[in-house]
């Protein structure tokens, strides 16, 4: 059994979650995760007994994307790459810089942005504010193009590293610096959902576990499926204080380049499939309902094109 322990060191109050049995008739207590000095809130205490369960990790049995899902996104990656190299200079640049806008329109709007697509555009080139518009939402437009410049252009490791620093530039301005591509220090929530991320605590674990897994299921699952996993693996362990969706979706891009594969945006009119989808495999289990959205959203994204 699991319960709350207190340890007193120099007159202060330490926090444990702790565990309790009998072996050849004696009692040993053994800790299994340390809060601090600060007693945890009922959600808190949740949230760890969530994980200690690994609640948090979404652990994906067999691949699931089939075989036709992948020859449809085999086949829209050909041609748009085709496309590409069709393009004039002129025409190419359009393209990506239509592109980037829609995505940074979309993914911000996805966490509540107001800035209409012109709005976006606006912002992302001038260095001017828009009345009505708060400098969070500027921020997040501007600090958006930089990451995925710089994604762009990136040619090193995959790592816990990267990881922090795609979050700094994500969340510069908004966040206070201190705070800039550090995991969360207290527990946070999703909102919408009873489903309870991983605690402050065991973040640095799952981290390092989930680019493990990323490392050594590269050849296991077709790269469009990988970078959906990660995408779920990532929001599930939501390992910062603010700004987990769009380093997210950042990163399930920056995988897909790393394979050969376009970007993806998961557009902000269907919202809340990306949602139920991402719910589904957190409390449900099964990322099927997950893929299917993603396959969708690729599709909207290039089949018009």
């Amino acid at each position: 059994m699991v319960f709350l322990k207190t340890r007193k060191v120099k007159r202060t109050d330490y926090f444990y979650a702790s565990e309790s049995s009998v072996k050849n008739g004696k009692t040993i207590q053994r800790d299994l995760y340390y809060f601090g000095k600060n007693k945890p809130t009922e959600g808190g205490w949740k949230a760890v007994l969530s994980a200690l369960e690994g609640k948090d990790v979404y652990a994906p049995k067999v691949p699931l994307l089939e075989k036709g899902q992948a020859t449809r996104v085999e086949g829209l990656n050909g041609r748009m790459k085709k496309e590409f190299n069709e393009m004039s200079v002129t025409e190419r640049q359009n393209f990506d810089e239509k592109f980037l806008n829609d995505y940074i329109y979309n993914t911000n709007s996805i966490e509540g942005s107001t800035l209409s697509k012109d709005e976006t555009y606006f912002v992302t080139h001038e260095k001017q504010g828009i009345e009505g518009k708060s400098l969070k939402e500027l921020y997040m437009a501007r600090n958006l193009m930089t990451a995925s410049k710089f994604l762009e252009n990136y040619d090193g490791k995959f790592d816990i590293a990267l990881v922090k620093k795609i979050h700094s530039i994500v969340q510069e301005n908004i966040q206070p610096g201190a705070e800039l591509g550090q995991f969360k220090r207290r527990q946070n929530y999703i909102t919408g959902t009873d489903f309870l991320p991983t605690p402050p605590g065991l973040v640095g674990n799952r981290m390092s576990g989930l680019m493990r897994w990323h490392g050594k299921n590269s050849r296991k699952y077709h790269p469009f499926e990988l970078a959906a996993l990660f995408h779920i693996k990532f929001v599930s362990i939501h390992p910062f204080v603010d700004g987990n969706g769009r380093t997210a979706r950042l990163l399930h891009n920056f995988i897909l380049k790393k394979s050969g594969f376009v970007p993806i945006i998961y557009r902000v009119a269907t919202k809340q499939k990306y949602y139920s989808a991402l719910r589904a495999a957190q409390i449900y289990g099964g990322h099927k309902p997950f893929l299917d959205c993603a396959l969708d959203e690729f599709a909207a994204t290039y089949e018009a094109y």
